[in-house]
């Protein structure tokens, strides 16, 4: 009886930026396919390039995975048996690695130079071919090889593809996959400084790891091929599964890239936003995924119950900010009020004491109005800190100058006045008696007290401005509007 797959799942950036939305819905997907299929998620870091690395590039990945509530199994934060889980404490394993293949005549010394490989590449590119190493030092002879050693003449190892074969491999998002080597060349797997290639690095960490499925962006496409050869020539890892991801454009088509600057693609930004975790993992879990009855809103449980990569979309998938705007503020409208204030009241940078310790009620006031906590400011600001001028609201509304509506104001001022207890409750009773005793409803009565109140011809739930602002703040607000005292 054939043994059923144990499913490990990896995610392995580079830290040659901050954590890019791409990689996050790699994450993302390697998470919830390991998951589903009870198994294990790991996170290790690719760090051998080392010219292009960032500072913080590392912590950026993994304290945001953190924030994401992607939680992996192993990682250089809590590793397991299979690391080191950095590249670059790896390097003596990939030097015996390399070695082996040296040895058994599947890999040969390069002593080319970086001018030579330059030059020949131009050649192919004047000539209209695609630019492949022409196997040069792969013809020459052991003598020469020695001479080239004895003269400490810097090399790097390549590997040897096989000619006139078919790479093959059944890709569990695209289907059947076919690569004739002819399209392939010589890669390098070590460069002469002892630094592996990432085509070199990743099969030999794949296999030490126990990595199951290979899950990534459609770039990583023509890697496979290589990959699965070196895989082949080192008879290793050689069940391995992948599946590729695919591209997420901008709204324009184009390829999102870090380099175009107009939308914001970093996880950094959206958290540093107030965006919530959860609706971040919501918006990329639908990246390039179908759901059931057009369902979009998931917590991170009900992503992983009902994932299923047979329903990754094979075709561009776009980032679409408004739909992300939207599925943040039904995340937030879905929050407990504890856990909304909790969420947002680091955000705002408005001092609300003068609302005598309010603070929570002035942000719940917006819970069903924001997308990113950081609105709140603007939202607070427009609300309480920028009153309308009596002759701008009338100049809009004249039917707030008549000598009944004035009627009305009056009456509410008279009744709020009385009120021993001042609450919403209380406040709504007020509203609805005046509903009553006056026979009016809607815009002729709410808008008179709403702006003779709050100084504002809109805003959040009456009641609630009214209770927030205070019995002493809404009668000299309403005096000073029914004396005409503009401040």
């Amino acid at each position: 009886m054939k043994k059923s797959v144990i499913v490990r799942t990896r995610y392995a950036p580079s830290p040659t930026g901050l954590f890019h939305i791409g990689g996050a819905r790699t994450a993302l997907f390697n998470y919830l396919f390991a998951k589903k299929n009870n198994g294990d998620f790991i996170v290790r870091i690719e760090d051998t390039d080392i010219e292009r690395n960032v500072e913080n590039g590392v912590d950026s990945q993994l304290l945001n995975l953190k924030w994401l509530k992607i939680f992996p199994d192993e990682s250089p934060l809590n590793p397991g048996n299979y690391g080191p889980y950095i590249q670059s404490e790896r390097l003596q394993i990939y030097k015996e690695k390399a070695n082996l293949l040296l040895k058994e005549k599947k890999a040969y010394r390069c002593f080319c130079t970086s001018e030579t490989l330059e030059k020949n590449r131009k050649k192919s590119l004047k000539e209209g071919s695609t630019p492949k190493y022409n196997r040069a030092c792969l013809k020459l002879t052991e003598e020469k090889i020695e001479e080239k050693l004895k003269s400490k003449i810097p090399f790097s190892i390549r590997f040897k593809t096989e000619d006139n074969k078919k790479i093959e491999w059944n890709d569990i998002v695209r289907g059947k996959m076919s690569v004739p080597t002819s399209a392939l060349t010589d890669p390098v797997i070590l460069k002469s400084n002892g630094i592996p290639t990432y085509n070199f690095a990743v099969v030999i960490d794949d296999n030490d790891m126990m990595i199951s499925h290979v899950i990534r962006g459609e770039e990583h496409l023509s890697n496979t091929p290589y990959q699965i050869g070196i895989n082949e020539a080192l008879k290793i890892n050689e069940n391995i599964i992948y599946g590729h991801l695919s591209v997420i454009t901008d709204e324009t088509g184009k390829k999102l890239s870090k380099r175009n600057m107009g939308l914001k693609q970093f996880i950094e930004d959206y958290k540093n936003m107030g965006f919530s975790p959860e609706a971040i993992v919501n918006f990329m879990y639908l990246l390039g995924m179908s759901t059931e009855n057009n369902k979009e809103i998931f917590s991170l449980s009900e992503a992983i119950k009902n994932f299923d990569i047979n329903k990754v979309s094979k075709s561009p998938t776009t980032f679409d900010f408004k739909k992300m705007e939207w599925i943040s503020s039904e995340h937030f409208k879905r929050m407990s009020d504890t856990a909304f204030v909790s969420f947002s009241k680091s955000f705002v940078n408005i001092d609300l004491n003068f609302l005598k310790n309010k603070e929570n009620e002035i942000i719940l006031l917006f819970k069903n109005q924001i997308s990113y906590a950081k609105q709140l400011n603007e939202l607070i600001e427009e609300t309480f800190f920028k009153p309308e001028k009596l002759s701008q609201v009338l100049k809009k509304h004249p039917f707030l100058s008549d000598s009944k509506t004035k009627e009305i104001v009056k009456l509410f001022l008279k009744k709020i006045n009385e009120l021993p207890n001042w609450n919403i409750n209380e406040i709504v009773s007020i509203i609805d008696t005046l509903k009553s005793q006056t026979k009016k409803s809607g815009k002729e009565l709410f808008m008179p007290i709403r702006v003779f109140s709050s100084h504002k011809s809109h805003g959040p739930e009456l009641a609630k401005i009214i209770y927030i602002l205070g019995k002493n703040k809404v009668i000299e607000n309403i005096k000073s509007f029914l004396d005409n005292k503009e401040k």
